[in-house]
Order: structure tokens, then sequence, then C-alpha cells
């Protein structure tokens, strides 16, 4: 039980080092699961890296808006089709 402490802990680093956060945040949740059997290894690292690029899009969308310096921050809904008449609001959407 030791070394998988140790190695747990070797892992934790190198998942911050690798600025993996949200893997780093939620793998000993997965390795609970998995190890109840509750989840497959692939299906444990499929979910954690999906969730990570995720998070990683996000973070870099909203980056890039606030680099953009936008005057307002708008979103789809936001948009007035009324007064853009020209536009179908249901082929946009």
């Amino acid at each position: 039980m030791e070394k998988f402490n140790e190695q747990f802990q070797v892992l934790q680093r190198n998942l911050q080092d690798l600025k993996l956060t949200y893997m780093s945040l939620k793998i000993d949740e997965y390795i609970a699961n998995i190890n109840e059997n509750k989840i497959s290894i692939v299906d444990a690292l499929y979910e954690l890296t999906a969730r990570e690029i995720e998070v990683k899009n996000f973070n870099a969308t909203n980056t890039m808006v606030k680099v953009a310096g936008f005057p307002h921050l708008k979103e789809m809904k936001d948009f007035d089709f009324d007064f853009q008449i020209k536009i179908n609001k249901q082929q946009f959407l």
C-alpha cells in the first residue's frame, strides 16, 4: 500500500506538471470506481481525457474572448433576429 501511495503522489505531480488539472482533481475518484469495478480502465481514461479536453477548450475560448477585448459579452440567445430580418432564425440555429 505504501508503494501505491508513493506512486499516486508521483502521478499527481506528473498530472500537475503536464497541466492536466481536471485529471489531477478527479483521478482519485476514477481509481476508486475502477477498484470497485464500476468502470473499466479504458472507460475511465477515455472519460478523464475527454473532460480534460473540454475544460482546456472552454478555457482557451474564454481566454481568446478576453484577449479580443470585445466591449460586451454576447451569446446566441442575445441575438436580435427581429432587428436582422434578412436572417432566417430557424436556418441559422
